[in-house]
């Protein structure tokens, strides 16, 4: 009877240890498979996070973005017989593309500012200048096939979409922009041929689209006897 005793006793000692060890190793595997599935939990939270704000990055990309990476800026003057120091005009273009001259043969497409219109302070006199001048900078004869009202940092602007027919280069197409500043009226403009429009007809949009105003916080006015 007391051997039985004894080895009950064992028995329930054993059971007592075995409860003891099995109990935390089951609560260690409960923890560690709480830990996974709140792990898997987060990653698939930041996952929809990531998208969820790529979606929105992609809703908020500027125009200036869109011509990617690659790009540089240019830049002009106006006014400068007109005030001291002159308004500069910048904008964004392709890199390959330049304001060299003669331009390179290679580059579709040509930008430039000018030219000088300091002698206009309104947009009727800067187009019908521009128009009369553009045969004896680039040659060959414009048309008009629409113009748009805009605004370019709250400047009145006006852009000319023109056909020009010149007898060396053939059929070219520019996009002309016309913009109001307190002093003059500043241009840019950009040409290419018609054959090249599918490819560069949206880099010439964008870098219309990228000019920029920079008027000088001070200045004063150059007097001239002529205006």
């Amino acid at each position: 009877m007391i051997a039985k005793g004894y080895r009950l006793t064992f028995l329930a000692v054993l059971l007592f240890l075995g409860a003891g060890m099995i109990a935390p190793a089951l609560l260690r595997a409960q923890t560690s498979n709480d830990a996974i599935q709140t792990s898997l939990a987060d990653a698939v939270k930041r996952q929809k996070e990531e998208q969820l704000h790529g979606k929105r990055a992609k809703r908020v990309i500027s125009d200036e973005d869109s011509l990617g990476p690659h790009l540089h800026q240019v830049q002009g003057m106006a006014a400068s017989t007109v005030i001291i120091p002159y308004i500069t005009i910048t904008g964004m273009v392709p890199d390959g593309v330049t304001m060299s001259v003669p331009p390179d043969p290679r580059q579709k497409m040509r930008v430039s500012f000018g030219p000088s219109l300091d002698s206009c302070f309104d947009l009727e006199c800067a187009e019908s200048t521009y128009l009369r001048l553009l045969p004896l900078t680039f040659g060959g004869r414009p048309r008009v096939l629409f113009e748009t009202d805009d605004s370019i940092q709250g400047n009145t602007a006006r852009i000319f979409h023109l056909e020009i027919t010149h007898d060396v280069r053939g059929k070219m197409l520019a996009t002309v922009a016309f913009i109001q500043t307190p002093a003059s009226v500043a241009t840019a403009s950009c040409i290419y041929k018609a054959s090249d429009a599918p490819d560069v007809e949206t880099d010439c949009e964008a870098f219309i689209g990228s000019l920029q105003i920079h008027v000088p916080e001070r200045y004063m006015y150059v007097r001239h006897n002529n205006y």
